[in-house]
């Protein structure tokens, strides 16, 4: 059903710039009815009407195949998303002066803001995923950036000093107290994981922020 189903959701795109991707379970492992999770792009914010029509698409698609909708997040905050915010996305701005890293469940005022939005945005292009449709180009640097962010990301918590490549990806998996994926920050496929974070502190030091020794990281904090 994937296929046929990818084919759908990439024609709902409602912009003739930016890309679409579907990320989470159906793109890793899906189950039966498990909600489908999309993200559309484009340069310019979606006019009320059409991203209504889009929201509408979006949930016929799923009536259609029989798949659950989750709207613990609004469409409305997660459907779509303009090229500023996911720059703003890949520079961390989700994480701006953030000390607690634990998904705010059960708080709709935060998982429908700004903030929340970035943390999402990360997330669906540093986990597995499957392109659809649109700019490639865009899509691939904005991956890039995002794997960049996701290095950072696992840096900061851990914090400044010799970080194995392990402990960082355990910083994205798993809170000193233990919470981890939609409670924590998504992440749960570790070996997708080391990769992601491995390219992006490739990144990093090629602009001298982070030395790499073989699987050690050595950072600075600024």
């Amino acid at each position: 059903m994937s296929t046929h189903l990818f084919t759908a959701a990439a024609a709902l795109h409602p912009a003739r710039d930016g890309y679409a991707l579907a990320y989470g379970s159906h793109a890793t492992r899906p189950r039966p009815a498990s909600d489908l999770d999309l993200l559309y792009t484009g340069t310019a914010p979606l006019p009320a009407a059409r991203l209504a029509r889009l929201i509408d698409g979006v949930k016929r698609l799923h009536a259609d195949h029989g798949l659950d909708i989750d709207e613990e997040v609004a469409f409305t905050s997660k459907l779509y998303a303009t090229t500023r915010e996911i720059e703003n996305a890949a520079r961390l701005g989700g994480f701006d002066g953030v000390t607690d890293y634990a998904t705010p469940v059960g708080d709709p005022d935060a998982l429908n803001s700004p903030r929340f939005k970035a943390r999402l945005l990360l997330n669906a292009l540093t986990t597995p995923h499957v392109f659809l449709t649109g700019d490639v180009h865009s899509y691939r640097r904005h991956v890039v950036a995002a794997e960049r962010g996701a290095a950072l990301l696992a840096l900061r918590i851990t914090g400044a000093g010799k970080i194995p490549l392990a402990r960082a990806a355990h910083a994205l998996l798993s809170s000193p107290e233990g919470l981890t994926e939609k409670h924590f920050l998504g992440y749960r496929h570790e070996t997708h994981l080391h990769a992601v974070l491995h390219r992006g502190l490739l990144h990093l030091a090629q602009e001298g922020q982070v030395c790499i020794d073989r699987d050690t990281i050595t950072w600075r904090a600024t």
